[in-house]
């Protein structure tokens, strides 16, 4: 019975290493941290957007799709105007530069799902 807990105890012991030694292998590669429950990239300004943006809405709205700067400003205008969305003030500035950076066009990512003549 001692040598079964010994066993178990030393395999979770070596599968919370191994674990750890992924992630931190993963975070050395340098890609991007992920809050588990919300699925959002953990960097500056996110605990705004996550405060603002997915009290009305999952966050699979804007982690799926990338736009420019310009128009994630366009969404927010239109959440404001259609659904209520308050005013972000002095936050707005912020959580834009969060969804260009984490959330923003680059080569690689082509968003079909957004019909361009709607926001451009």
């Amino acid at each position: 019975m001692n040598t079964r807990k010994y066993t178990m105890g030393l395999i979770g012991f070596l599968v919370f290493f191994a674990s750890a030694a992924v992630l931190v292998a993963t975070d050395e590669e340098g890609e991007k941290k992920t809050d588990p429950t919300s699925g959002m990239v953990i960097d500056e300004h996110w605990d705004l957007v996550r405060a603002n943006c997915i009290v009305c809405h999952s966050t699979k709205g804007f982690t799926q799709i990338r736009l420019d700067r310009n128009n994630w400003e366009k969404i927010v205008r239109l959440m404001q105007e259609k659904n209520g969305l308050w005013p972000l003030g002095e936050m707005e500035p912020k959580i834009l530069d969060y969804l260009e950076k984490n959330y923003g066009l680059t080569d690689e990512h082509h968003n079909p799902k957004i019909r361009r003549p709607l926001l451009d």
